[in-house]
């Protein structure tokens, strides 16, 4: 299992200091868009993703958490991308998007918030590269992780034997083995990581 650390969850005013310290213990690092619509909070813009793109090669997995995922994929498309999450909840026309990003090479991948039922959208499942399920909603509080996600990753799992699954949000090391155990390849990780210098990139068999 392959963790990947949020970089919205380390020091902002050290953002540099803080990705070159771990970018090379992970093959994989995790940037969530947050643009203050779809989520109300916001994270990073491109000027500053691209500045980071500047001081590492390891690939960025895109989770994006927007109105409007298709004004962000030109800039997207230009950083070496691993992965490009796109919430089944922002857009109307997900296959046509899903084929936007493969048409250029990149992974595409379906993000669902803890609310949204897997279901209405196993016909997509064999069109992507991952699924990401939210294990916490952006509450404003500290999050909490919510037990009841587990058994919508067994779910999805169901629905697609092949897809990669992706857990992220309040998962914490007592966390970890569950996830394997239930089929999670990926698990996203921040204040785990950034705040308390857990810096272990794979979770072995």
């Amino acid at each position: 299992m392959i963790i990947s650390p949020s970089i919205a969850s380390a020091n902002q005013l050290c953002l540099e200091k803080e990705v070159r310290r771990i970018h090379n213990s992970y093959e994989d690092l995790h940037i969530d868009i947050e643009d203050g619509n779809f989520i109300p909070n916001v994270t990073f813009g491109m000027k500053t993703i691209k500045a980071l793109r500047s001081i590492t090669n390891v690939p960025f997995s895109f989770h994006l958490m927007v109105k409007n995922p298709d004004s962000y994929l030109k800039d997207i498309f230009e950083l070496n991308p691993s992965i490009v999450f796109v919430h089944v909840e922002s857009i109307d026309y997900i296959s046509e998007f899903i084929h936007r990003v493969n048409a250029q090479g990149i992974k595409c991948g379906l993000a669902f918030n803890p609310t949204t039922p897997v279901e209405p959208y196993k016909y997509l499942l064999n069109q992507v590269d991952g699924v990401l399920i939210l294990t916490s909603e952006p509450d404003g509080k500290e999050q909490i992780f919510i037990p009841e996600m587990v058994d919508k990753i067994r779910m999805v799992r169901v629905f697609n034997q092949k897809v990669n699954l992706w857990a992220d949000g309040a998962i914490n090391e007592n966390k970890l083995e569950l996830l394997k155990s239930i089929g999670v390849s990926h698990v996203v990780m921040g204040r785990q990581i950034f705040h308390t210098g857990s810096y272990n990139a794979t979770i072995e068999s």
